[in-house]
């Protein structure tokens, strides 16, 4: 009996929470795909600094840099494709693309200081529903850079998608501290010590279900550590949290053509706004950002 690639790449997923596919982006592709990224990423940096606030970010040292579809023909496509599609449709039994965001873990004096061994901001990206556990979101990473232990790569805490740790939620019973230069509660790696980081080379694809617990790692490098996650969430479910209406958005704010099938599968939420930085509807109608990752909002 012959069993394709397909079924052992789900069956990683469905186990550990996560898999690795080298080779995904050729160096053609990333040259096509960076450069409106990356002056995108630094366009909305700077409109952070000179125009207010941007919503819907991660904390230092994570850069978030939301609605990256809207300048690139070349993501819209990567997002679209067959493997990409297979993975999402078939994990989550249908699904929603809520959005396409670079990911930048920053470089950072402090980051240095805490060092490879230091604290993480282990988490899950939402809290789970009473009931069974079922898979609800997906993130797809294409990384740009290296993920190697020095830039920072994920760490994961394997099978944990699966099950409730004892005391769930660990970040209502169990608080972590406050450190300089991460906008996050840590703990210490060996918290989960089953924990394990995810290294690979750039060009790889990299599934990942966010309801494992999961943490950057601390980049002690010099140089950006930066990766576009296409994100998904079950079609059968309302995403938690909120974001945007990633299909308004697009519509209103792209700047480079959009895939019909691509805008068909785009979060479209009514009652969701429709702006991020540059793009979108006028700023003033969008509620404050905090500042702080999701996560640490429901700490108590």
């Amino acid at each position: 009996m012959t069993i394709a690639q397909f079924e052992r790449d789900l069956f990683c997923l469905q186990t550990a929470g996560f898999v690795v596919l080298p080779g995904f982006v050729s160096e053609d592709q990333l040259a096509a795909l960076l450069p409106p990224l990356t002056a995108f990423e630094a366009e909305v940096e700077h409109y952070a600094k000179t125009a207010g606030k941007v919503n819907f970010t991660h904390g230092w040292p994570l850069l978030t840099t939301r609605c990256a579809y809207c300048v690139s023909e070349e993501l819209q496509a990567l997002a679209m494709s067959q493997r990409v599609q297979a993975m999402a449709q078939t994990y989550l039994g249908g699904a929603v693309i809520r959005d396409c965001l670079l990911q930048t873990n920053m470089p950072d004096p402090r980051s240095q200081a805490r060092g490879l061994g230091g604290r993480l901001s282990y988490h899950r990206d939402t809290l789970w529903k009473d009931g069974p556990i079922l898979p609800s979101y997906l993130h797809a990473f294409i990384l740009l850079t290296d993920l190697t232990a020095e830039n920072g790569a994920t760490f994961v805490v394997p099978g944990s998608h699966r099950l409730r740790e004892p005391g769930y939620y660990f970040k209502h019973t169990e608080a972590g501290v406050r450190e300089e230069g991460i906008n996050y509660l840590v703990y210490d790696q060996a918290y989960f010590p089953s924990a394990v980081q995810i290294l690979a080379p750039r060009g790889s694809l990299v599934f990942l279900d966010p309801m494992a617990i999961h943490s950057q790692g601390i980049n002690v490098t010099a140089q950006r550590r930066t990766l576009v996650n296409i994100t998904f969430r079950a079609a059968s479910i309302v995403g938690n949290p909120p974001l945007l209406n990633a299909r308004k958005l697009a519509l209103e704010a792209a700047r480079v053509p959009l895939r019909p099938d691509f805008l068909a599968l785009l979060e479209d939420r009514a009652e969701l706004p429709a702006h991020f930085g540059p793009l979108g509807t006028a700023p003033e109608v969008q509620p404050e950002s905090t500042g702080q990752p999701v996560w640490e909002r429901v700490v108590v």
